[in-house]
């Protein structure tokens, strides 16, 4: 990925990171985006130290403005974005949906939802008028299965799912690919935190989502950090361009599913 320019959201902490060392590592120039400005310096930082070209940039997804500046410093600073990764995420509030506080419910809506179509809008901006980019948007087995008592971010990775197939069909002549990259369970990120709740909270339904991640762990569910990070390389790479519009999952056999489009 040498000379390629990539946008990570919510690029400082948890599988954005893990995302952002290894596409650095790659070759890649990234900046990342987020709303904890220490956790980007320390990133950039670290990362900046190990010989990764990392530059962090603090703004909020669903910001409009500051998602427009960011592309701005980019092009500034790198000429090019050739790769948005909508990475940054709300995990909502839990409980039953009958009761849940719509504030926090909508909110999940706006930075999962709308803050990957604002980051998008930002990037198509200067991808259009290149005719080349990639934009990778992070699904969810809970946009892909029923997961109640989560339904904020159940129903919007779904509707994330749906932006982006409709994203690629409209954007398929113009050079600019689009997909919904679901990594799978990882011990990273939103999962990780979600463990220790188990025994640790007096939310029965925070404790109710760390024991069934526990479970999930303990039997062979997760998919390991390294496979979820390899798969999301390649997307950024361009080697599943043809599957434009296609949901990956970290797990597919991904060379079996381009041959097929292929053929």
């Amino acid at each position: 990925m040498r000379d390629s320019t990539v946008l990570v959201t919510g690029g400082g902490k948890g599988l954005g990171r893990a995302f952002t060392e290894a596409l650095g590592q790659a070759g890649a120039r990234v900046f990342i985006t987020g709303r904890d400005a220490s956790a980007l310096e320390e990133t950039a930082e670290t990362l900046n130290g190990d010989g990764i070209l990392v530059e962090a940039i603090r703004a909020d997804v669903v910001d409009r403005d500051a998602m427009k500046d960011v592309v701005a410093r980019i092009m500034k600073v790198s000429g090019r974005l050739d790769v948005l990764v909508n990475n940054a995420v709300d995990p909502g509030p839990v409980g039953p949906t009958a009761d849940i506080d719509f504030g926090a419910w909508w909110r999940t809506q706006e930075v999962n939802v709308a803050g990957p179509l604002i980051g998008a809008q930002a990037a198509l901006a200067v991808m259009l008028p290149a005719g080349r980019g990639r934009i990778i948007n992070l699904v969810s087995p809970a946009g892909i299965k029923r997961w109640p008592y989560a339904t904020a971010y159940s129903v919007s990775k779904a509707a994330l799912l749906k932006l982006s197939e409709n994203l690629a069909t409209e954007l398929r002549s113009t050079g600019v690919t689009v997909f919904s990259y679901n990594p799978g369970i990882v011990d990273a990120g939103l999962t990780r935190a979600g463990m220790r709740f188990a025994g640790n909270t007096d939310d029965p339904w925070l404790d109710r989502i760390g024991r069934w991640a526990i479970d999930a762990r303990d039997s062979g569910a997760f998919v390991p950090l390294e496979t979820a990070v390899a798969c999301l390389v390649r997307l950024a790479r361009g080697d599943a361009d043809v599957l434009t519009g296609h949901v990956i999952h970290a797990e597919d056999d991904l060379d079996a599913r381009i041959s097929d489009r292929e053929v």
